[in-house]
């Protein structure tokens, strides 16, 4: 039997002589003869359980597939998880009742084991790290017509973003571009294993249960990108439990968890008592006043083709905005790209004033998604090249779909230059590993919105943070405690940004009022501060409950590997993830039937009959010799009859001739046996799902599909063999010879025009989805057309409301880019249009109030920021910085508008809130 390369995609590595844009999947691969593409198989059903503990989210995922092909089939199963996630358990159910469970081996060791269990014809999977956030899992000897049931474990810890703890469960994997050279032996074989296949099939029945549990208590939870189901738990204000259900895989599913108490820190304690070891856990979300610094702003926007449609015009949108709450005395760029990158000044970032505002607004109006692939690569290996600039600390803000092959490239080309590069992934199946990964190597910080969410705000809370510095040199004091294990490279902590870190050690009895130390260095002055130790833990007695173990095990991995250079060698990360259970990049989980029930393996192929001469021995007398077996009565397991094995397969031995003389005498004889099942009511175990979500198995007597598909494997199967030389003549009409088999291969050519057009824009990496369409570039523009759109932003929360969200942000763009660079306004009329002001207003203002003239500048300004705190309240982190650019200029204009009783910015913007509030006609 071929190496385990044949037991899952048998694609071709793609050719690297031009970049290609590569589509991916989640969902079944079965295996074709001779290398031809793999059929996809999406999924019948998926079902997540989640519960989330503080900022720690444990999920249980449940995908259900059926074979439906008339043969058995080596297959595998490409599917996505957030990068960081610790994978601690995996469960492989079959139709026929037989469950197998896996454990973590070193790679090669899994793979070897696999391949025996196949070869042997034991049921058996394997599931390994294809990149850091796409996995595959291996199944062997899937029957025809037979269902199974992938499970996982995994636990992760959740970011916080716009002041929510932000839950994502992923749907499918996102195209991958591949560049001509940067891409690693592992990044090939990833990206020809992935390659070739869309996204999820729009029918699949999906169902989550998200319980949530904070010591604080939980305000609610919202979902930009489904309808949620609350139920409250009346007893304890900290629960509450969240349901999804919806027909369809094509985006992710975001929840926005808003706690209470979200700036609390909190230590958790988890005892393991089989292994006699305690977890600590620090979570906290700090909040404090930063000193600021003076930066280099360089943007790079991606304008491949896969960010056409709604993304480039969030993009667009989002860039007009960041660049006018750019602080007075930067400098900045912006910088495109696609296959190739385009820069708006090539000699390097230039002084933020009026004029090279007003060129950026230009410029960025203009953009398109028209630049084919998406290298990241070039552009930011040039940009790190140019020479920064004296006095700043350079910025990079780096927005884009995340649909890269050759990430570690980029991580690397990050990580060897003093340059954060602050990461925001758009759309769903976004790479995780390359959004993170980049932010992380830089010690920045990554965000991800979805096509119908807001990205003005996230945008914006960058560049705060890139603005502001952050608590360096961070260190944690633990309980002194003996045999302490703990993370030794911690980073920044950051206003607004969660920050965790982990501990191990002996469970022993803690003295009381034991606390956890943290202090760092915050510019001129030192951050210090304590957090108590609870008395009480949550004790755990398996493995797969252990998760701040896991967790643990998961961080101390990456922090180790990520180390430049690694701290850990590979024999070092195998031996750390197989004693905690959670799988690495050096190892897998594999599991078999441990209780020797052996199945045929089956996969029968043209180039597989010529083990056909030494495997039959053919009886010349009676073509229904086969008595069938006596006292056969309903089981579970319909191979339980024949001694565990599966007679619908032909099973390939080596070495042995005879292997299928104990059980059959010739191949009629098999399918006479077969044809027996048919007449008999057989019973055999059907996985349901209860309506509580448990596992739950009922029986049920059927007509099993299996053997249906089996019967037109073996007739055939014995038509071809009939065409061999040597089969006996006068066996060749039993056989059925005569008749043709054709190859099951569709070519594209054959394929509905209808679907060839869905595959061409696939292919391109254009955005498929309906829902999903071009906006109009100009803020004015979209005001006139927003009704009936989609809400974006923190209203399309409340699912439906229609266009008026819609157009409240529009109006909020348009009067943001009337913004000078300072933060001031002035009058015009798309300002007139927008609130109602006009010079003969502020006139009448300036002659009521100072009698006399005062600067109208200085009173649309402070007209124009009452405006937005009484309209927008709900949008400020969009306009924050905005408004603390106009109420800085305010204060310069002090000697214009000081008097009169007004002495201060506050004051002023009173009176003038006061005087707006119903302006005249």
């Amino acid at each position: 039997r071929e190496l385990f390369c044949r037991s899952v995609l048998q694609l071709p590595i793609p050719s690297l002589s031009r970049p290609r844009q590569l589509r991916a999947m989640s969902g079944l691969i079965v295996t074709r003869d001779g290398g031809a593409p793999a059929e996809r198989v999406p999924p019948k059903s998926v079902h997540v359980d989640v519960d989330v503990v503080e900022r720690i989210a444990r999920h249980r995922l449940a995908q259900t597939f059926v074979n439906t092909s008339p043969s058995c089939v080596e297959a595998a199963y490409v599917f996505p998880l957030l990068d960081g996630a610790a994978i601690s358990a995996l469960r492989v159910l079959f139709s026929s009742g037989k469950e197998i469970l896996g454990e973590v081996r070193e790679r090669a060791a899994a793979e070897a084991a696999f391949n025996d269990a196949m070869s042997r014809g034991l049921r058996t999977a394997m599931l390994r790290e294809e990149s850091g956030d796409v996995f595959r899992t291996s199944i062997g000897n899937l029957g025809p017509g037979e269902e199974v049931e992938v499970s996982l474990e995994y636990c992760l810890e959740l970011p916080v973003i716009d002041q929510a703890v932000r839950l994502t469960i992923p749907s499918h994997v996102a195209p991958r571009y591949c560049p001509s050279d940067g891409m690693t032996a592992a990044e090939v074989c990833s990206q020809a294993a992935i390659s070739g296949y869309s996204s999820t099939a729009p029918g699949a029945a999906f169902a989550a249960k998200v319980e949530v549990n904070m010591a604080g208590g939980v305000c609610s939870v919202e979902s930009p990108t489904h309808a949620v189901a609350l139920t409250r738990h009346a007893a304890e204000s900290g629960k509450i439990l969240a349901e999804v259900q919806c027909s369809g895989l094509q985006c992710d599913i975001v929840l926005a968890i808003f706690p209470r108490e979200l700036f609390r820190p909190v230590v958790v304690r988890e005892v393991h008592t089989a292994r006699g070891t305690e977890a600590l856990m620090l979570s906290l979300v700090p909040r404090f006043e930063a000193l600021t610094q003076r930066i280099e702003a360089v943007f790079l926007l991606d304008c491949s083709c896969s960010m056409d449609g709604q993304r480039i015009e969030q993009a667009k949108r989002a860039t007009q905005i960041f660049l006018r709450s750019l602080p007075t005395d930067c400098f900045f760029n912006i910088v495109l790209f696609g296959s190739d990158y385009k820069i708006l000044y090539r000699h390097g970032s230039v002084a933020y004033s009026q004029v090279s505002l007003q060129e950026a607004t230009a410029y960025v109006d203009n953009i398109s998604a028209d630049m084919g692939g998406t290298n990241i690569l070039d552009p930011l290996s040039s940009t790190l090249a140019q020479p920064p600039i004296t006095g700043t600390q350079r910025q990079i803000f780096v927005l884009t779909d995340g649909q890269v092959s050759n990430q570690q490239a980029i991580i690397d080309l990050v990580r060897a230059h003093r340059c954060r590069v602050f990461s925001i992934g758009i759309g769903s199946g976004v790479s995780t590993a390359l959004v993170n990964g980049v932010a992380r190597a830089s010690r920045a910080s990554a965000a991800f919105v979805q096509d119908r969410e807001g990205l003005e705000a996230v945008c914006i809370d960058m560049l705060r943070k890139a603005s502001s510095r952050s608590v360096a040199d961070v260190t944690v004091s633990w309980p002194a405690i003996p045999a302490l294990r703990s993370q030794t490279s911690l980073p920044p902590i950051v206003s607004g940004e969660g920050f965790s870190t982990f501990t191990l050690f002996p469970h022993t009895p803690l003295p009381e009022g034991a606390t956890v130390k943290v202090t760092g260095d915050l510019g001129t002055r030192r951050l210090e501060f304590e957090v108590p130790v609870p008395p009480s833990w949550s004790a755990v007695d398996s493995g797969s409950e252990a998760i701040l173990h896991h967790m643990f095990a998961r961080r101390l991995l990456a922090e180790m590997q990520e180390a430049d250079p690694p701290t850990m060698s590979p024999s070092d990360a195998v031996q750390l993830s197989v004693a905690y259970s959670v799988l690495c990049a050096h190892t897998a989980f594999v599991a078999m039937d441990r209780h020797g029930t052996e199945m045929p393996t089956g996969v029968v192929k043209a180039s597989d009959l010529a083990a056909l001469r030494g495997l039959f021995t053919w009886p010349m007398g009676s073509r229904h010799g086969a008595k069938m077996p006596t006292g056969l009565a309903p089981c579970r397991d319909p191979y339980s009859a024949w001694g565990g094995r599966n007679p619908f397969l032909l099973m390939r031995a080596a070495g042995t001739r005879n292997s299928l003389e104990g059980q059959c005498s010739n191949i009629d004889d098999l399918v006479a046996k077969t044809t027996m099942l048919r007449s008999i009511s057989t019973e055999f175990r059907v996985v349901s799902r209860p309506a509580d979500g448990s596992h739950l198995p009922s029986v049920a007597g059927v007509r099993s599909a299996i053997v249906e598909g089996a019967l037109g494997m073996l007739r055939r199967v014995a038509r071809v063999a009939a065409a061999l030389p040597f089969i006996p003549v006068s066996l060749r009409a039993s056989l059925g010879g005569g008749h043709s088999t054709r190859a099951a291969t569709v070519a594209v050519g054959a394929l509905p025009q209808q679907e060839r057009q869905q595959q061409q824009q696939q292919a391109h990496g254009s955005v498929t989805d309906p829902e999903i369409g071009r906006e109009a570039a100009s803020p004015l523009a979209a005001m006139a057309s927003a009704s009936g759109q989609q809400p974006c932003g923190r209203a399309a929360v409340a699912i439906g409301t229609g266009g008026e969200s819609v157009s409240k942000l529009a109006r909020l763009e348009a009067l943001l880019r009337l913004a000078d660079f300072d933060g001031s306004f002035k009058h015009s009329p798309e300002l007139r249009a927008l609130i109602g002001l006009d010079v003969t207003w502020t006139s009448a203002w300036a002659q009521e109030q100072w009698g006399g003239v005062v600067a109208s500048q200085v009173l649309v300004t402070a007209v124009v920021l009452a405006h937005l705190t009484r309209e927008f309240a709900g949008d400020r982190a969009t306009w924050d910085l905005v408004a603390s650019k106009s109420r800085e200029w305010l204060r310069s204009q002090e000697n214009l508008w000081r008097g009169s009783g007004i002495d201060s910015v506050d004051v002023l913007l009173e009176v003038a809130a006061a005087r707006s509030a119903q302006p005249p006609q």
